[in-house]
């Protein structure tokens, strides 16, 4: 069995390589000087498809049979449908390039567009009592801390992860001038804007403030750099059934907004997202007011 001749190396396609391999080479060797796309990119687009297509179709491998919009189009929607919509469109891009050069017949082709993800699903009220029960319960204070302040972060201030990593002391503003003390957090990455903390979460943000050094990382302080992996392994240790994840924190927090009736251009504001429809797909979500 050999391998392709390149640093690419397909191992689900690995025992069929001896069948599809020089098919796959030559349609890459081909592609190559008509587009600015590495062959390892090529290859990692073009060996599911030609496998899907020639084992789950029963396609002959044929250039013309393959490399065509409606063939792509299907394996996009039906031999990966468990990918991310950014994976899909990622590689059905590098598909419909190839068909392009290999068909050009196809170039003007229609295409069938990619589905909407499904809008994350909010958290219910005990479904909150539960993560506040899971963060009380951490092993470590520190890791008690932690948790509580990821649930500030994202419940309380509707934070992607990033943004949630990126937090340091001197980003979040507390002010007790009133009767009720309330806290503003500063986002300078990517979508610069301050977000409002929502009142339940005023204070678990107040005690992280209390507990950590003035000018350190917020949730995991100690730590050099701002990294996706720290959010995972920080989840990962806790082994915990729930599913705890920023990304639902985040929409229970635009949808809490938009139940209490925060108008929408607010809520884009203090929310960074870009236009109406990022919201309008969470309208099916929102809790009904009694009248």
């Amino acid at each position: 069995m050999t391998k392709p001749p390149t640093a690419y190396v397909p191992i689900l396609a690995l025992p069929y390589w001896d069948t599809i391999g020089p098919f796959v080479d030559a349609v890459v060797a081909d592609c190559l000087p008509h587009t600015q796309r590495r062959d390892r990119d090529l290859y990692a687009a073009a060996v599911p498809m030609v496998l899907w297509c020639w084992r789950a179709r029963g396609t002959p491998l044929e250039r013309a049979r393959i490399f065509r919009t409606t063939m792509i189009d299907q394996f996009i929607h039906l031999g990966m449908p468990g990918a991310a919509r950014g994976s899909q469109a990622t590689l059905r891009a590098t598909l419909w390039r190839i068909a392009e050069i290999l068909n050009p017949d196809q170039a003007d082709a229609p295409h069938r567009p990619i589905a909407r993800s499904a809008p994350t699903r909010p958290y219910s009220a005990t479904e909150i009592a539960d993560l506040v029960s899971w963060a009380s319960t951490q092993a470590t204070p520190g890791r008690r801390r932690d948790a509580r302040t990821m649930l500030a972060l994202g419940l309380g201030a509707g934070l992607a992860a990033r943004e949630l990593l990126d937090v340091q002391t001197t980003d979040v503003v507390i002010d007790t001038t009133g009767d009720v003390p309330t806290a503003r957090i500063v986002v300078w990455q990517n979508r610069t804007r301050v977000i409002p903390v929502t009142p339940d979460w005023v204070a678990p943000l107040r005690q992280t403030l209390l507990e950590v050094s003035a000018g350190s990382w917020l949730f995991r302080p100690g730590r050099q750099t701002a990294t996706p992996g720290q959010i995972t392994d920080f989840l990962t240790r806790s082994r915990s059934p729930l599913d705890v994840r920023p990304v639902r924190m985040r929409a229970t927090w635009l949808i809490q907004h938009l139940a209490e009736g925060t108008p929408a251009e607010e809520v884009l504001r203090i929310s960074g997202l870009k236009n109406f429809a990022a919201l309008d797909r969470f309208a099916p979500m929102i809790p009904k007011r009694d009248p």
